[in-house]
């Protein structure tokens, strides 16, 4: 009888459990049927715009569970995977800093997938980019090194050119070895790649004088004027001008700005990273269609702001105003399409991002930004003609006279456009009486 009892005492809880299980069970294939659904949309839907889908699998949850992990290129280093060009979500290979607003993440490496080419960047534990073979950079600068910093954004940092070895710092390299150049007393160049993608020259100033300035450099070079000319400047020269970052300061002092903040990190966990899931980057998609995009962090579409070359102009001169006896600075403009008086190669018309040229002339004001620039160049230059630890030249037009490709996109230079650029900045350099 105790028996039957238990028996009978026994099966609630047993049909209770079956149920409980049966019930998640349900609805986690209800949730994999939604995600395959959402995920067939969202494939569909970039394969008729054109979108390349060859790495498709790997952005999303469901599906990159049956692709091949992908080997960390740089052994040693934390590998984020492949980001995508443009939304690779601002907590990925960088951090939050309380003066320049981000910088980049040390010890890591990622590629950049760009629509018609990938970018290999590599971090040392400084957050320097660097290539695989570099040497370790120490605060202590070996003393047979004259140590050169180059300062400038993503042209720097290395967007346009598959290896760090192609950017425009490893092409200085590549150019000092073949010429046989040297510091002052025959001392041996060190380079630093201290470019930040997205920086301004505001951003760039506060980045040496904050800490830069520790690894003792001889000579700063300074190359930027894109993302001078892009981006919005709206507050004074030397803060962080950040759209990104002044929209969320506001809103983090208040109890509904921070919930807003919260859900736009959640959001952005879940569709910016390469792990997405469908159901939230579909209808994300549907929500984005039919809103105003007054939350885009930079567009190369982006007005041109007058303010910002008077900025510009500011910061120019708080570069020159640091060189001494012990330090150089050396400031030069970079080149962009529409404003370099070159006209595109065939292979350059047929790129992807030939068919948004006009609107990029546009909204780049015909080049007044870089004219203006020229001007204060030039001014700046005369001024300190003789100077000794000055170095300045417009190197804009630097690649009128190449009819081979040089351009990866309207701004962001190939391995030959690098090559062309760094052999400019020698140039200049030799002139200037800075390298020997």
């Amino acid at each position: 009888m105790a028996t039957k009892t238990d028996r009978q005492r026994s099966s609630p809880q047993y049909s209770t459990t079956h149920f409980w299980i049966g019930l998640l069970t349900a609805l986690l294939l209800l949730a994999i049927l939604l995600e395959s659904v959402c995920l067939g949309i969202l494939y569909v839907n970039d394969s008729l715009k054109g979108n390349n889908t060859s790495r498709f699998a790997e952005k999303h949850l469901l599906t990159e569970l049956f692709v091949s992990t992908q080997p960390n290129p740089v052994p040693g280093k934390h590998f984020l995977g492949r980001l995508t060009w443009g939304d690779a979500g601002w907590g990925t290979p960088y951090v939050a800093d309380s003066l320049l607003g981000y910088r980049m993440r040390s010890a890591i490496s990622f590629f950049y997938v760009a629509p018609s080419d990938e970018y290999l960047y590599i971090t040392d534990d400084n957050g320097f980019s660097v290539d695989v073979d570099d040497p370790p950079i120490t605060v202590q600068k070996p003393a047979d090194a004259y140590r050169i910093i180059v300062l400038g954004g993503s042209t720097v940092m290395g967007a346009g050119a598959p290896r760090p070895s192609q950017n425009i710092v490893g092409m200085l390299r590549k150019g000092v070895r073949a010429r046989g150049l040297t510091g002052p007393n025959g001392k041996h160049i060190e380079f630093i790649n201290a470019g930040v993608d997205g920086y301004t020259s505001a951003q760039e100033y506060l980045y040496l004088v904050s800490d830069l300035l520790r690894f003792k450099p001889d000579l700063v070079v300074v190359y930027d004027g894109w993302n001078d000319l892009v981006y919005d400047s709206s507050l004074s020269p030397f803060r962080t001008t950040h759209v990104y970052i002044r929209s969320r300061i506001p809103e983090s002092f208040s109890i509904a700005g921070s919930v807003f903040l919260v859900a736009q990190n959640i959001r952005g966990f879940l569709t910016s990273i390469s792990l997405r899931l469908g159901m939230v980057e579909l209808p994300r998609r549907v929500f984005d269609r039919f809103r105003p995009r007054a939350d885009i962090i930079h567009s190369s579409y982006t007005p041109y702001d007058p303010r910002n070359i008077e900025f510009y102009a500011i910061n120019r001169r708080a570069f020159l105003a640091l060189a001494d006896n012990q330090l150089s600075v050396a400031l030069f403009l970079q080149p962009l399409v529409g404003v370099d008086d070159r006209m595109l190669s065939a292979q350059e018309k047929a790129s992807w991002w030939y068919r948004t040229h006009d609107k990029v002339l546009v909204n780049r004001d015909r080049g007044a930004f870089y004219e203006r620039a020229r001007q204060i160049l030039a001014h700046l230059k005369a001024r300190d003609q003789g100077n000794g630890h000055h170095c300045i030249a417009d190197l804009s037009h630097s690649l009128k006279g190449v009819s081979e490709p040089v351009y990866a996109d309207t701004g962001h230079l190939l391995p030959k456009g690098n090559e062309v650029v760094a052999a400019q900045i020698l140039d200049q350099l030799v002139l200037c009486g800075l390298l020997d």
